[in-house]
């Protein structure tokens, strides 16, 4: 067989000639591959029978979609998904001020005035009952201060968001802690000097009528220190929370 454009002698059951390219098999008669137009009854080379094109498959629905929203992990007070923080949270710190030994203070230096136009009106020059007046005025000074230093330093309060604490002693230390969620009322005490210096003592009733109550004594701001022990308590019986201490 002769390919009818290069006159070259190829196979007799080719399609196509090896040499030009040129259809020689069925359908001889439409326009060659250099031409770039091809006969719709005839293939292109290399291709087999036109084929519909598949149907597509419909997408899948995104996870996203499917899945419902979730609530974020801190929502509201209230929701299902709300989770109290685990940590226990330190809400104030405090001591006896040292103001509040202003009154003892008060009678000290009365005394003091006191004693020293005693002697200086009754006792001689001199004589050994001076000194031992002006030794009486400055022990009085001195166990004052002492007495008071070891008020303020052997004690400490501590408020949590879900406890009151109470810390006793300087070598040796004792903690006496009451649960926030069994405190049923706070009270102020103040005297007349307290009220002047803006001191005075708080005490927090519990539940428990057998328990002593427990006072914190001799601290600044009162008022505030009460509020705030208030305002955690709500915050305890709102929540619903009691914390269990791991032994």
């Amino acid at each position: 067989m002769t390919c009818p454009k290069c006159k070259v002698t190829i196979e007799a059951d080719s399609v196509f000639c090896r040499h030009c390219g040129t259809r020689v098999g069925p359908g001889a008669k439409t326009a060659s591959p250099q031409d770039g137009v091809w006969s719709t009854s005839a293939p292109r080379p290399g291709t087999g029978p036109a084929t519909a094109p598949a149907a597509s498959s419909p997408a899948p629905a995104s996870a996203s979609a499917a899945a419902p929203e979730s609530l974020a992990p801190h929502a509201p007070p209230g929701s299902e998904t709300y989770r109290d923080p685990a940590h226990e949270k330190e809400v104030w710190r405090g001591r006896p001020a040292w103001k509040a030994s202003a009154s003892i203070w008060a009678l000290w230096l009365a005394g003091a005035i006191a004693l020293t136009v005693l002697v200086y009106k009754y006792v001689d020059q001199g004589s050994r009952l001076r000194d031992f007046a002006w030794g009486v005025i400055a022990a009085a000074a001195v166990v004052i201060v002492v007495r008071h230093a070891m008020v303020v330093f052997s004690r400490q309060y501590r408020l949590t968001t879900q406890r009151l604490f109470i810390h006793r002693g300087i070598l040796s230390r004792t903690t006496d802690q009451t649960e926030l969620v069994r405190v049923e009322d706070v009270r102020l005490k103040q005297g007349l000097v307290d009220r002047i210096l803006n001191t005075g003592n708080v005490e927090v009733i519990g539940s428990d009528r057998t328990d002593e109550n427990v006072v914190l004594e001799s601290i600044d701001v009162p008022a505030e220190v009460a509020e705030n022990i208030r305002r955690t308590v709500r915050a305890v019986r709102t929540k619903g929370t009691l914390f269990i201490e791991n032994v």
